[in-house]
């Protein structure tokens, strides 16, 4: 299973950012491996290609502060979860998920995107 954790450091002791499209780092966590990997957040386009590729890869678990309603849709569209975590640092809010603790989120909790695409 792999996990992406929207941080704004690029360590497990990093906060979860505010808003997942404006994080800095995603980490991606492998439960099979107990690896993470550190990725400086690409940024996205019209059509939220880089989620789609993420999802592609395998990546069907996002641990997030708060997700506008695009973000939310190509995600949710293609089976992967998304959970709510807010005011944590990424090792905490990764321990939560593992126990089943975060909240799954069923809408976006932004109403609109951040910026117009």
């Amino acid at each position: 299973m792999k996990v992406l954790l929207a941080t704004e450091g690029n360590t497990l002791n990093s906060k979860i950012a505010k808003r997942f499209g404006e994080a800095p780092y995603y980490l991606i966590y492998n439960s099979d491996t107990k690896e993470t990997e550190a990725r400086v957040n690409p940024g996205h386009d019209d059509n939220h290609s880089g989620l789609i590729d993420l999802v592609n890869e395998g990546v069907l678990y996002y641990i997030v502060g708060n997700t506008g309603p695009n973000a939310f849709d190509v995600l949710n569209n293609r089976n992967a979860e998304l959970y709510l975590a807010r005011g944590t640092v990424a090792k905490d809010a990764l321990d939560a998920f593992l126990n089943k603790k975060l909240e799954r989120l069923t809408k976006a909790t932004l109403k609109r995107p951040i910026r117009n695409h």
